[in-house]
């Protein structure tokens, strides 16, 4: 009897030990390595595996808008990922949906005309009109899932994709430089890439590599170690998640460790711009038009690369790479997907989403797998966004980056509009994001987006009603004219230390839209506390109706109140807390209106609804009149 109980007993020890390090061993599992499978998975279900299709292996994007369920030929570079995440399973399912999709992409290839070698982002493009700049984001996500698919092909398969790759290669080698600068290290780390694995690789390839990088990349590094040339200016979200990721790729491929210390230079510039909750603030970038939080941008492959291959230049990057990782995970996704921004499935326009971002990321974990450390990264190392009390301003930008104990905050009057239109960015010293610990969801309590909500890049922006911007700022209209602070591109600006606080102060012309300067100058001083701020506006010129307005995200369950003339009482429905939006001082009357036009306060990029507080004046004479209020908890 007792021997019958002993056995059991070790039975059920065995057991309970089993499901302990079961447990145990699945709470270790690789983070990059879970997103990687989850972002894989969901782009598997929408993959055409009839035979007698003739899009066989293709990608079906589950967007409806702007277009009805495209298939993106860009979709393809999912092959990259299908690949490791087969290496990584050993389930075949993930080789045979990479091997049926990097088919498909030689299908689609041009072969002949001004584009031969490369694909069309536009694709189907029968008259080659569309971007084909692209082609080096397909090659190396071919190049690099052919390296691991090569003992599964046949014999014609494997004469087919080394054709491609060559052709293709031959076409970046012909056209590039082309586009913004992320094109440049992009194209340099493909060509140096499909020469290591091509049957028979061409030595301008390297030749050309080694050009892309050194003189029209790195050339372009400023003293406060950015990348200029996305726009012909800087932009946050391209760089980050695009440019020196494949600058470190091409650094680790020819074992180049003073390109790789560039590439951790400019990342630890960039990364003050990582917030607290590990969302990316591109709110200022000069394609900013197309800024989520999740990554800075919409298209370009995403932040975790950029992190993860250069982890061993800066403990900090590991960490701000795990807590970027976590937001994507946590607060980006939608039904699967990665949507355009924490309110997007409540506007039909953005839901369900359009795949680019999501195999797009899948890309950039995978070549964390396959290129980053092979030790485990600590996510215990801090960030520059986790400490408090510090900020650092940019003067040749005009951009500020300010974090006290409860707040972080960015400030820009940033002004690079040569490439991209007037309306397509937002600056005059407005603040262009705004974190608030425990406001809300995701703690963002203001934004911004586009001045004027344009598809300036059609393919990725859907179609959308008449929006407002969500930028705070002062105007006014003049026969039918809006003039405002954000369309000032020439505003000066500075930041100043003081004893309990920094303070930023912008001044410039309200103008309109087009660039057409009014009488009326404006200051704007901003005054960031530990736990609140204050904006002080004052205008000088003409006599006229002046609004200032304070749009405030707006999570569901989110209320406003007027508790009297001068406060309005804020109450979300994350925590019992309230915070307060007050005039604390004015030289003229004013008014507050809550709400007017809400229902146009919200934008695919960064993907929030907000609720606008109005403050409106009149003045009587061109002398200064000025107003201040208060913004935080109550």
């Amino acid at each position: 009897m007792s021997l019958r109980i002993n056995n059991n007993a070790k039975i059920i020890f065995v057991i309970l030990f089993l499901l302990i390090t079961s447990g145990n061993l699945h709470a270790q599992k690789d983070p990059y390595q879970t997103t990687l499978q989850s972002l894989c998975d969901v782009l598997l279900t929408t993959q055409i595996n009839g035979p007698t299709d003739p899009n066989f292996g293709a990608l079906v994007c589950p967007s409806l808008n702007p277009e009805n369920h495209p298939i993106h030929s860009r979709a393809a570079e999912a092959v990259y990922p299908f690949a490791i995440a087969y290496k990584l399973t050993k389930e075949v399912r993930y080789r045979d949906a990479a091997i049926k999709l990097g088919n498909w992409l030689i299908k689609i290839q041009q072969t002949e005309g001004k584009n031969t070698g490369g694909w069309s982002e536009s694709w189907p493009d029968p008259e080659q009109k569309g971007w084909h700049g692209t082609t080096t984001d397909q090659l190396i996500s071919l190049a690099g899932a052919y390296a691991i698919l090569k003992p599964w092909l046949s014999a014609a398969e494997i004469e087919k994709w080394n054709q491609s790759m060559s052709m293709a290669a031959d076409y970046i080698v012909a056209t590039f430089p082309i586009g913004n600068i992320n094109y440049n290290p992009t194209g340099a780390a493909t060509l140096l890439y499909t020469y290591k694995v091509a049957s028979k690789p061409k030595q301008r390839w390297l030749i050309k590599a080694d050009s892309l990088m050194h003189t029209s990349t790195l050339n372009y590094v400023t003293a406060d170690n950015f990348l200029s040339g996305e726009g012909k200016g800087v932009d946050e979200g391209y760089n980050m998640a695009q440019s020196i990721g494949y600058i470190a790729l091409y650094a680790i491929l020819k074992n180049d460790l003073q390109i790789k210390q560039i590439a951790a230079n400019l990342l630890k510039t960039h990364a003050l711009f990582v917030y607290p909750n590990g969302s990316i603030d591109n709110s200022w970038g000069t394609r900013s038009f197309k800024w989520n939080y999740e990554s800075g941008t919409k298209t370009a492959p995403g932040v975790y690369f950029s992190f993860a291959l250069l982890a061993d230049m800066d403990p900090e990057f590991g960490a701000a790479g795990l807590k970027c990782l976590d937001y994507l995970n946590t607060r980006a996704m939608q039904d699967g997907w990665i949507g355009y921004g924490p309110h997007a499935a409540e506007h039909a326009s953005s839901s369900p989403p359009c795949n680019y971002s999501t195999f797009a990321r899948a890309q950039s974990i995978a070549l964390a797998i396959e290129y980053g450390p092979k030790t485990k990264i600590q996510a215990k190392s801090p960030s520059s966004s986790q400490d408090h009390n510090w900020y650092k301003f940019f003067p040749d930008m005009k951009v500020a980056v300010i974090r006290t104990a409860k707040m972080m905050a960015t400030v820009s009057a940033y002004g690079e509009i040569r490439r991209y239109p007037r309306e397509s960015v937002c600056r005059g010293g407005s603040i262009t994001n705004l974190w608030y610990d425990g406001f809300g969801t995701n703690g963002f309590m203001q934004s911004s987006s586009s001045s004027s909500y344009q598809r300036i890049e059609e393919l990725h922006m859907p179609i959308e009603k008449d929006l407002l911007s969500l930028t705070p700022r002062v105007g006014f209209t003049k026969d039918t004219t809006y003039y405002s602070n954000i369309f000032e591109a020439d505003a000066r600006m500075n930041v100043l230390k003081e004893s309990d606080h920094v303070k930023v102060v912008a001044a410039g012309y309200m103008q309109t839209i087009k660039g057409v300067k009014s009488n009326t100058s404006y200051n704007l001083t901003q005054g960031f506390y530990e736990g609140y701020l204050t904006k002080e506006f004052t205008v000088t010129g003409e006599s006229q109706k002046y609004s200032i307005v304070e749009p405030i995200v707006k999570d569901k369950g989110t209320t406003f109140k007027l508790k009297n003339d001068s406060t309005v009482v804020i109450k979300t429905a994350a925590s019992d807390a309230e915070w307060e939006l007050s005039v604390i001082s004015s030289t003229i009357p004013y008014k507050i209106t809550l709400g007017a036009n809400a229902d146009k306060y919200w934008s695919p990029f960064p993907g929030v609804n907000a609720y606008p507080v109005v403050i409106s004046f009149n003045t009587v004479s061109a002398a200064p009149q000025t107003l201040k209020i208060f913004l935080g908890k109550k």
